[in-house]
């Protein structure tokens, strides 16, 4: 029998999962439950699906075998219903090069439904150390990709998501940064947002509270 979810608040449920890549197996009969309220890291090599298996909790990809479950408050929650609830942070994510972070997050949180004041992008910006006094106001095309993964963030930040999905979240960060995506996804946490994340951080998978070990297609769970 499937395991389901019906607490309140965010849950991402592995049925008894499986994900194939032509011939290759990456996932394999894997069942666990993801829930809001905690940070829970996924963890292990390269190759091992790390990337697959937050793909498939998104539903941009799904299980040859299996299902994959998405509750909010006790209720399953699919498609648009779904995209509006999740946000991601991804390599695969790309800005506009020739706008400013500004124009972007306005474009970005705008396909949302969401329209934040001056003062609100200025504090959003500010959050993720990219203050118009430290940027300038240049475009995206000038940015080191340590100011690009802030961006990324700052567009995080700034939804009403209830299930957070970050793969590699400090990827190019520099120590302060990493330590500024641990204290925001703990906060996050804290109000019950459902963070989930792929990872080979120290630090990062320190501070989950429960671990998902990927070994290639044979899934160990601590």
């Amino acid at each position: 029998m499937e395991e389901r979810q019906t607490d309140a608040g965010a849950s991402i449920v592995f049925a008894n999962v499986t994900k194939r890549f032509g011939a290759h197996t990456v996932i394999h009969g894997l069942t666990r439950t993801v829930r809001g309220g905690c940070i829970t890291a996924v963890t292990g090599i390269n190759g091992s699906g790390k990337s697959t298996f937050l793909k498939l909790a998104a539903h941009l990809i799904m299980p040859e075998e299996g299902a994959v479950h998405v509750a909010i408050d006790g209720e399953e929650v699919r498609r648009a219903a779904l995209r509006a609830k999740i946000a991601l942070v991804t390599p695969e994510l790309r800005f506009y090069a020739r706008l400013t972070a500004w124009e972007n997050l306005a474009f970005v949180l705008g396909a949302r439904g969401k329209k934040l004041t001056k003062e609100g992008y200025e504090a959003l910006l500010g959050r993720v150390g990219l203050a118009r006094e430290k940027t300038g106001g240049m475009r995206v095309e000038g940015y080191s990709t340590g100011m690009r993964q802030r961006l990324k963030l700052a567009a995080l930040f700034g939804t009403d998501a209830r299930i957070w999905l970050l793969d590699e979240p400090g990827a190019n960060l520099d120590e302060a940064g990493r330590e500024m995506v641990r204290a925001e996804a703990r906060a996050a946490a804290g109000r019950g947002t459902l963070v989930l994340w792929a990872t080979n951080d120290a630090g990062e998978e320190a501070e989950a509270d429960e671990t998902i070990r990927l070994a290639g297609h044979l899934p160990r769970l601590s």
